[in-house]
């Protein structure tokens, strides 16, 4: 599963989730019919957070992340765990 397919999976919202051993709340929210997706995530242990847009034009996914590089963002939404 990819980055995008692994978004598209989430519903929108807060998630609770880990990554690299640490709690991060993730928030998700959808805008333009699902075409736009916001993804904002914060460490609960310090001061990182990751951002970053996700657009759906002509049926391909195109990530354009917010001040920060997009491998990033790509190893955060690869590596994090949905906390149950």
């Amino acid at each position: 599963m990819d980055a995008f397919q692994r978004i598209e999976t989430l519903d929108s919202g807060h998630h609770d989730v880990r990554y690299k051993g640490e709690r991060w709340g993730l928030s998700v929210k959808r805008y333009s019919n699902g075409h736009a997706v916001k993804v904002y995530a914060e460490s609960l242990a310090g001061s990182e957070f990751i951002s970053g847009n996700l657009y759906l034009v002509d049926d391909i996914w195109s990530l354009k992340p917010c001040e920060m590089p997009r491998e990033k963002v790509m190893s955060f939404i690869l590596g994090f765990e949905i906390q149950k």
